[in-house]
């Protein structure tokens, strides 16, 4: 068993990494150090670390406080328990008695959240037959944490054989509107800390400009700009970092932006943020993004785009669901 503080973090995320491609049954982007470790330093800094790498997997976890004092063990990222602080990549009976024993060692006083778990898969399973003797287990009385999904089998006219009549009808319109005004998007491509913070003050610019930047939503929040300063660096370092941008008259009118995991059964993108200028509301620039991504993520060999947390819209442009829950332990007194 190997224990991690904050400074020594970015030294593992490789290590980290390379455990989540290896794992099964976890979101593999929100599970990832860029996720979650920009998370815990940009949303919920000043916890204290409960991270363990121990001989199947790892545990990253943090000491947080919650209303009334009540001392608990949560996910790094807890701001929308997307992400499973639980990553197996071996035995889960293994695992699962391991991380009974680290919690014996150093467990909290009121509680254990484990986010981003599939409900019977075969960790979970373990992990609530080696915790139930010394903790009430319960799912957490929240609804389910889905995310929408879209198959690229078939490359674009594949994504789009699986989408609705009226919805192929509505893009073609928007395509060819798009083209007869001039609007073309390219692909921007950040490898450095530099090139990323390039493309932020591109995509914080047309935010600004979007509805909602407009409400002082989105981008405008500062804890979301803080968390996506973090990281989208550790993606362009990585060379997972995935963005369009959209041009009208040579200003900037739309961007779009994602990440990718690279995965035994192909490249997975998860979509993180697109902006357009509301002074185009009407040209459906947010639909020419998304498929502007798309087309290139099909030139890369993309498998899966992951479009993120349920959101009425995304169900237009996916056809399956990826659902966790979070597991809560309450010591037994």
């Amino acid at each position: 068993m190997l224990s991690f503080d904050r400074p020594a973090l970015d030294g593992v995320a490789s290590d980290l990494d390379l455990a989540v491609r290896r794992s099964v049954d976890v979101d593999h982007f929100c599970s990832s150090s860029a996720w979650t470790f920009s998370a815990d330093r940009a949303l919920t800094p000043g916890r204290t670390l409960f991270v363990r790498r121990i001989e199947d997997g790892w545990i990253s976890l943090a000491r947080g406080g919650r209303a009334g004092g009540r001392q608990v063990l949560e996910p790094l990222e807890a701001a929308w328990f997307l992400a499973s602080p639980l990553v197996c990549e071996g035995n889960p009976r293994r695992f699962a008695r391991d991380l009974a024993a680290e919690l014996a060692r150093d467990a909290p006083e009121d509680a254990v959240f484990f986010a981003g778990l599939v409900e019977h898969s075969p960790v979970f399973l373990a992990v609530v037959a080696a915790l139930a003797p010394r903790y009430a287990l319960s799912i957490a009385v929240v609804p389910p944490t889905r995310r929408f999904q879209a198959s690229l089998e078939g490359g674009v006219d594949g994504f789009l054989s699986r989408r609705s009549p009226t919805f192929r009808a509505r893009l073609r319109q928007a395509v060819r509107k798009g083209e007869s005004a001039g609007l073309s998007f390219a692909p921007i491509v950040a490898r450095d800390d530099a090139a990323a913070a390039a493309l932020y003050a591109r995509l914080l610019a047309v935010e600004a400009r979007s509805w909602k930047g407009l409400a002082d939503e989105g981008l405008a929040v500062p804890e979301m700009r803080a968390f996506y300063a973090e990281m989208l660096p550790r993606l362009a370092r990585a060379g997972s970092l995935r963005a369009q941008v959209g041009t009208l008259d040579g200003e900037d009118v739309a961007m779009i932006v994602g990440g990718v995991v690279a995965l035994p059964g192909g490249v997975v993108h998860r979509g993180l943020q697109f902006s357009f200028d509301d002074a185009h509301r009407s040209s459906s620039l947010g639909n020419l993004a998304q498929l502007a991504q798309i087309t290139s993520l099909v030139n890369e060999g993309g498998t899966l785009y992951d479009l993120g947390s349920e959101v009425d819209y995304k169900r237009r442009w996916g056809e399956q669901c990826f659902e966790t829950v979070t597991l809560v332990a309450v010591p037994r007194r």
